[in-house]
């Protein structure tokens, strides 16, 4: 080995062989730097995919407790127009007046009222 440095520094001379042997360092060095860089960034990546998917759990689990309150609400809201449709049907059985309530705006949107989404 020793040899072979020696016979090349006569060969092409000193500077040559000195500046072959700094290029072959730095290039040992770059690559130990892109290979750390690596392990870095997939050491990273796995982190950064693990929180995205506990924050997507979270997120569905939030997003299913709400659609259940949804459910509820709109439940409550058939019931609340149910019972006063029955009232209206009560009222104008008890008193004789034809429509207190028109019964075809309970719940429905019109035209005019429906969003322009």
């Amino acid at each position: 080995m020793l040899d072979d440095v020696i016979r090349l520094v006569n060969d092409v001379g000193f500077p040559i062989a000195s500046a072959g042997a700094l290029g072959f360092f730095i290039w040992k060095l770059i690559n130990r730097i892109i290979d750390n860089m690596e392990k870095k960034i997939d050491l990273l990546d796995e982190k950064l995919q693990s929180i995205i998917n506990t924050s997507e759990e979270r997120l569905a689990n939030k997003l299913d407790s709400q659609h259940g309150i949804i459910v509820a609400l709109i439940d409550r809201v058939r019931a609340l127009d149910n019972q006063t449709i029955r009232q209206d049907v009560l009222l104008k059985t008890l008193l004789g007046v034809p429509n207190l309530i028109e019964i075809d705006k309970i719940a429905k949107a019109t035209r005019d009222d429906q969003r322009k989404d």
